[in-house]
């Protein structure tokens, strides 16, 4: 079993980028705690019935069937609570974490505002005049603190968009005449690519930008 949780924690570690933000690493453990479950479900579920299988295959010359029975309460309800007690802990834990990942701050350092429109990306920093805009042909570039708590506002011009970072490990939506706002701390400094995730027109995979984060001076 401890092998096969192993191979697990390697496959979803592989699968998912690296956690490049303290509520992206909450995301990834909240994935690695259903994977490694799963595989605990998995290596069980499969060990009895593999033992099912050696234990009562058919014998040469023994024609008798193993002892029959018509219900067992205890195995019953062994089996009911098992269950329900798995989908409780997996909510629980769930609601927590995405209640952890959707605190906003009183006071972020930087607030960015983020206007989308097709094809590109609008970047304001709140209380100066600085904006960058990019298009299609011309990704935006922006700068920002890490270790600081940079809260993001969201909103869209014209048709839904979506403001997704691979490495943030989430995804918010940009919805006209609606402001989204989600905060995040970058952890590491370096480039995080980000695009647009929801289907917007013609040239939605070219609407894309970078940030790219580093020490505070």
């Amino acid at each position: 079993m401890g092998i096969a949780i192993g191979i697990v924690a390697l496959v979803s570690a592989g699968c998912v980028p690296q956690a490049g933000t303290s509520q992206g690493q909450q995301v990834f453990d909240l994935y690695e705690f259903f994977a490694v479950l799963a595989a605990i479900i998995f290596v069980v579920t499969a060990g009895l019935i593999a033992w099912s299988i050696l234990r009562y295959r058919a014998k040469r010359g023994d024609d008798e069937l193993p002892s029959q029975f018509h219900s067992n309460v205890r195995l019953e309800l062994v089996w009911f609570g098992i269950p329900t007690i798995i989908v409780i802990v997996l909510f629980v834990r769930s609601v927590i974490t995405l209640g952890e990942v959707d605190e906003r701050s009183a006071d972020p350092a930087v607030t960015v505002e983020v206007q989308a429109f097709q094809w590109g990306w609008r970047f304001t920093y709140e209380g100066t005049e600085v904006s960058i805009a990019g298009t299609s042909s011309e990704d935006p570039e922006i700068l920002l603190p890490v270790d600081q708590t940079i809260a993001f506002l969201l909103t869209s011009d014209d048709v839904q968009h979506a403001f997704y970072v691979p490495r943030f490990l989430m995804k918010r939506d940009v919805i006209p005449g609606r402001e989204n706002r989600f905060d995040v701390v970058i952890e590491e400094p370096g480039d995080y690519g980000g695009k647009c995730a929801e289907f917007c027109g013609l040239l939605h995979s070219e609407m894309n930008f970078t940030i790219h984060a580093v020490p505070e001076p």
